[in-house]
């Protein structure tokens, strides 16, 4: 996996997380993530595409390769259906936020 960076503020953080994911520097924007990733790893990738997310404005492109077929699930939900798993209640359908407020 490929993370290409863009512009971003603060370079301390985004610097840190990335660092923490264990990816190398390849060019000068770019750095690559082709192993097997620790849950640490994973942990800090998460938070800096989060961080990019909200403060950075598009600054980590993440790129994959291979990169899966577009709605490569789209054909499972059976199968994926039984993963997740059924209950009997499903609050989510009955809960609604107050209208008034809480």
């Amino acid at each position: 996996m490929q993370l290409r960076l863009g512009y971003f503020k603060d370079f301390c953080n985004v610097a840190g997380l990335l660092r923490d994911t264990g990816a190398r520097r390849t060019d000068s924007r770019v750095f690559v993530a082709d192993h097997t990733m620790s849950a640490h790893q994973v942990l800090a990738l998460v938070q800096l595409l989060e961080f990019d997310r909200r403060w950075g404005h598009g600054a980590v492109t993440v790129e994959t390769t291979p990169r899966l077929p577009f709605r490569p699930y789209s054909t499972m939900g059976d199968e994926l259906a039984s993963w997740w798993g059924t209950v009997d209640e499903k609050p989510w359908l009955t809960w609604m936020p107050h209208e008034d407020g809480p």
